[in-house]
């Protein structure tokens, strides 16, 4: 058995020796784009070798080889480098469309409990707030908020705390975020909690506005900075998920090595979430807190949509960079 596993698989193990050596002592930034998309493919291959070898107990010189082989890959492909500016352009320009779309399964699964949240909340709402409204925050009551928008002095934040008020905003919402992502260590439970109850609470406070005959008004607050906000809130979501699955369903590996295939996908795609956070919280800092006296909802309704189809063009666009294309192939072969 082991004679035809080592003769079926010896020809790519020796082919990653050989571009680890040349990374190793030429470093990886000399191998070429051809060589780098092939060491990637390689070295799944050869997590799945391992854990293969590992479930049929063949010899443990074999499982030491692989062992090796892949630590070696491993330490090349992920090793901590100084970040440069032209890396962190390549995330947000290349990097985090494509993982938006090669995982777009995982993000529509956090949208749907986000809306199934809403729902819970809306419906809950209106069969009977006595019994959800207590489930809220206090800063979340719905009746101080239709109080505070009846009397137009939900947007009473001077100019110049709008720098303060935004950056608690931005704070408080990637701290949601962090747990929606780190959730997905405990096997997706606390992120599965989180997307819900923020869904929930939009739920009760949209019911609570459509009771009151202000369900227009509602959205006109809350899309502005809320289309690109609920959006990166999903996308942290799903990067749990992505760990959550790894946990889950690691397929033929294993879930330590799952999670070092799923782990730098989710930290990118929870990494690239903040720069929406900091654009929605300059947005809801300096426009959403504006009176609607002074910017009228028909305006605001279309810049929510503005920014919903400029996010979307964004996240949903095919950029020819060879990255792209690498990043898609690896994704493929790791379904």
């Amino acid at each position: 058995m082991s004679i035809a596993f080592i003769q079926t698989r010896q020809e790519r193990w020796n082919r990653l020796e050989q571009l680890l050596g040349k990374a190793e002592k030429l470093k990886l930034k000399t191998l070429a784009k051809e060589e780098l998309l092939e060491l990637g493919i390689l070295y799944q291959q050869v997590i799945s070798d391992l854990s293969l070898a590992k479930t049929q107990s063949l010899p443990d010189d074999l499982i030491y080889f692989l062992n090796d082989l892949t630590g070696r890959a491993y330490h090349q492909i992920y090793r901590n480098e100084k970040t440069t500016w032209t890396q962190l352009k390549n995330l947000f320009t290349t990097e985090f469309p494509a993982l938006f779309r090669q995982n777009w399964r995982v993000v529509l699964f956090s949208f749907i409990l986000f809306f199934f949240g809403w729902l819970l909340g809306f419906g809950g709402f209106l069969a009977g707030p006595k019994v959800i409204t207590p489930l809220l925050p206090e800063e979340f009551l719905p009746e101080e908020f239709i109080q505070r928008f009846e009397s137009d002095t939900w947007f009473n934040h001077p100019l110049d705390q709008r720098p303060f008020f935004s950056s608690l905003i931005m704070i408080n919402n990637i701290r949601v975020a962090i747990g929606a992502f780190a959730g997905g260590m405990v096997l997706g439970t606390l992120t599965v909690y989180l997307i819900l109850f923020n869904g929930m609470i939009i739920g009760v406070l949209s019911a609570a506005f459509w009771q009151k005959g202000y369900f227009l008004s509602f959205w006109a607050m809350i899309l502005p900075h809320g289309v690109i906000e609920l959006t990166a809130i999903g996308l942290a979501a799903a990067a749990g998920f992505l760990l959550a699955k790894a946990l889950f369903f690691p397929k033929e590996l294993s879930r330590s090595d799952a999670l070092k295939v799923e782990g730098p996908k989710a930290m990118k795609l929870m990494f690239a979430t903040l720069l929406l956070f900091v654009i929605a919280a300059l947005i809801e800092g300096f426009l959403s807190t504006i009176s609607a006296k002074i910017i009228p909802e028909a305006y605001r309704l279309g810049f929510a949509a503005l920014t919903g189809v400029l996010l979307f063009w964004y996240l949903l666009r095919r950029n020819r960079n060879p990255k792209d294309r690498k990043l898609k192939t690896a994704g493929s072969f790791q379904k």
